[in-house]
């Protein structure tokens, strides 16, 4: 499993101010081989944002002798050195920030004498994207607008582009701007307008910072805020001309299809703007409830369907201009909360960084979501500020407390399926001066655990039991929970709309605390992207469990069938299938005939639901079970030679004694094969003599003493 490392690399007690990062020293490469990195996002070359000839600087810009001292290198050195140690460096692409800074530069115009932090020297003035596109200050850089795009640039009506800045911003259905509120930091002058990339004209811009990068050396290419500008939805916009014109056409292909409301059907569809409309009849737009808005599915799924196709348009452009320089490049993307508007865009990636919205001490039911995400794709996972317990941990770090409680976070994320990267310099948000740096020797601690023991180490599980997340059943639901909540709220947050039934999310939440090993199985709308959802990929599960799957295609309910009729074991919870059309709800009536279909009713709540499962087993009994009522959490990890290694780790943080409490701790598992050898591995090699047998098919193992994290690797017959 990879170890990622979210090296921003912000400066502590400042604030961490996009697009641009710190320079980087030999001193930091240093504790990425201390931390046993494999890989960095996040982590080069990020100010393309603000000019192309900014970035270029970055990559090759002359380092004054002085900082040479302290070791400080430019980004495509410090790419070299983090090579010489097998350290994968992702350049990072902002793709959604625009950039204008408030500026001091020199009477001649020949030297930046202040960027965003102004000291009250030179000429006063700003610069970013649109100085930029304008060769307003020639004599700033090395190379000017010109020399990368000698024939300039022209939008969608064949106009030449003045103002990238202007041309490229999301708009709301006003015509103002779309700001990206998140990164601007508070009481500074700088402006982010959150940029579009259904404009070929931004597009064009992004494929030269990518070619960039790639000149420069990095290992992969990491595609921020790769939903844009679906972004924008929760801002206000984006009712650009790139995104009303395309959504009128789009309009009026559903309407031929019949999938329009009727009110819809004599609307002009040539001359329809639907910012105008929404003005027009005073709709607040996306507003609490989106279900409401008139058109607002529609538009959701056209911008995911967009999205989707340029999004592709620009892997395609690194893996091909990569190919060109004789190197094969990885392409990642931030997948942020992994949800529903993320699932079209996973095929295209070589690995996922997550930025998971809301960072909790405790969440291994959303891990184990990600994980079924990922689909066996590398993921890393990093914590975001906001919304979650990151300030509150970071404070408590910096003074020395919580490190138990930090290892525990990272060990959770392992034992269920994903890498917690380490923060380096993580970002804090636009208020919080500071940045999120991880305790060094018990990260430390951790790191070289898991590069140890890596071996035992397993994206896959091994579950008997695979649950069904539904894309067609739940996206609309996933819209109308989080509301006009403009923080992107998820399943995660506090802020969610709880009126919104959300059987999915209910029941991963009450089988991780029952102690159930579950993966989850994503599937399609046969639309917008290709699922997995097969029988030969069902065909390792006893149990399928369907939670209130509204919407099911023909073809997936055909796979259930075939899974029923092959042996399995399918339990529905609530509707199935009630939303689709003639032909999936008479399939959907076949498998809820089927003997090997058990159904619960929302009104049999979730313990009766989490019976129904266990009924469903052959023998009535889960793969694991746990002995009382212990505060742990625990997952098997399938490994290739046909072991398995079951991770656990003792929620019991104390924070009084400011440590996990050692407790007793025992399991029953069901077994394929004879165990024939069992060894405890901790993080801090405790020593655990392990009290186990194998009989019938199960192994039983008691740890008197479980310490933060113990692995029982089980060798088998």
């Amino acid at each position: 499993m990879e170890r990622g490392i979210y090296f921003d690399a912000w400066y502590r007690d400042e604030h961490c101010f996009h697009p641009s990062l710190p320079m980087r020293r030999t001193q930091m490469v240093e504790d990425l081989k201390d931390y046993e990195a494999t890989m960095l996002v996040w982590s080069a070359l990020g100010g393309g944002s603000l000019s192309l000839s900014y970035l270029e600087e970055e990559a090759y810009g002359e380092v004054p002798q002085r900082l040479r001292v302290y070791g400080y290198m430019n980004d495509r050195e410090f790419i070299r050195e983090c090579d010489k140690h097998g350290i994968k460096v992702f350049g990072v692409v902002f793709e959604v920030q625009g950039w204008e800074f408030p500026a001091e530069i020199s009477e001649d115009e020949t030297k930046l004498l202040g960027l965003n932090i102004l000291r009250g020297e030179g000429k006063k003035t700003w610069y970013g994207l649109r100085e930029f596109s304008q060769d307003k200050y020639p004599k700033l850089f090395k190379k000017t607008f010109r020399d990368y795009f000698p024939d300039g640039l022209y939008n969608s009506e064949g106009e030449p582009v003045t103002d990238l800045w202007e041309e490229c911003a999301a708009r709301k259905w006003d015509g103002t701007a779309v700001h990206a509120s998140w990164v601007e930091v508070m009481g500074n002058e700088q402006i982010c307008y959150q940029m579009c990339r259904n404009n070929p004209v931004w597009r064009a811009y992004l494929k030269k910072i990518i070619e960039i990068q790639i000149d420069a050396g990095v290992h992969g290419v990491h595609l921020d805020e790769c939903e844009l500008p679906i972004t924008a939805i929760n801002y206000g916009g984006c009712f650009c001309k790139d995104c009303m014109k395309p959504f009128s056409a789009y309009l009026k292909e559903r309407r031929q299809l019949g999938l329009l409301p009727a009110q819809f059907a004599d609307t002009d569809f040539d001359a329809f703007h639907y910012g105008e409309y929404l003005q027009a009849n005073g709709i607040d737009f996306p507003g609490p409830n989106r279900g409401t808005v008139p058109l607002f599915n529609e538009y959701f799924r056209f911008q995911m369907k967009i999205m989707t196709g340029y999004f592709k348009e620009l892997t395609d452009h690194i893996r091909a201009y990569g190919r060109s320089k004789g190197r094969d490049v990885l392409v990642s993307g931030n997948f942020f909360h992994v949800m529903h508007q993320y699932m079209p865009l996973q095929p295209e990636v070589d690995m996922i960084a997550t930025e998971m919205r809301n960072t909790l001490y405790r969440q291994a039911y959303w891990y184990r979501y990600a994980n079924g995400f990922a689909g066996g794709k590398p993921m890393t996972v990093v914590e975001n500020p906001y919304g979650g317990i990151v300030p509150e941990l970071l404070e408590n770090l910096k003074a020395g407390r919580m490190a138990e409680q930090f290892q525990l976070m990272l060990l959770e994320a392992t034992t269920f399926g994903c890498n917690l990267s380490i923060p380096y310099g993580g970002w804090m948000g636009n208020t919080i001066r500071d940045a999120f740096y991880a305790p060094k020797e018990p990260t430390m601690a951790v790191q070289r655990f898991l590069k140890n023991y890596d071996h035992l180490i397993s994206n896959v599980s091994g579950a008997e039991i695979a649950v069904n997340y539904s894309y067609p059943s739940y996206w609309h639901r996933e819209n109308d929970a989080v509301g006009d909540d403009g923080d992107q709220a998820t399943m995660l947050s506090s802020t969610v709309n709880k009126d919104v039934v959300m059987p999915f999310w209910d029941i991963i939440r009450q089988m991780s605390k029952q102690h159930i090993p579950f993966d989850v199985v994503i599937s399609d709308d046969g639309e917008l992207f290709r699922d997995e959802f097969t029988p030969e990929r069902l065909s390792a599960y006893k149990v399928l469990v369907l939670p209130d799957n509204d919407i099911m295609t023909a073809r997936q309910l055909t796979t259930v069938l075939a899974y029923l009729d092959a042996g399995g074991s399918v339990v529905v919870y609530g509707r199935l299938a009630d939303a689709a059309d003639e032909e999936a709800r008479e399939l959907a009536a076949k498998v809820l005939a089927h003997p090997g279909t058990a159904r619960s009713e929302e009104a049999d709540k979730l313990y009766g639901f989490v019976s129904a499962i266990k009924d469903a087993l052959p023998d009535a009994r889960f793969q694991i079970e746990v002995e009382g009522a212990a505060d742990i959490g625990l997952h098997p990890h399938a490994l290739p030679n046909g072991d398995v290694a079951v991770h656990l780790v003792n929620y019991r943080f104390d924070q009084e004694q400011d440590r996990v409490v050692p407790a007793p701790a025992a399991f029953r598992m069901r077994m394929p094969r004879r165990v024939k050898g069992l060894a405890v591995h901790t993080l801090n090699a405790e020593s655990v003599q392990a009290e186990w047998n194998c009989q019938d098919g199960y192994l039983t193992v008691h740890l008197p003493a479980l310490p933060l994290y113990a692995l029982v690797a089980c060798s088998v017959e």
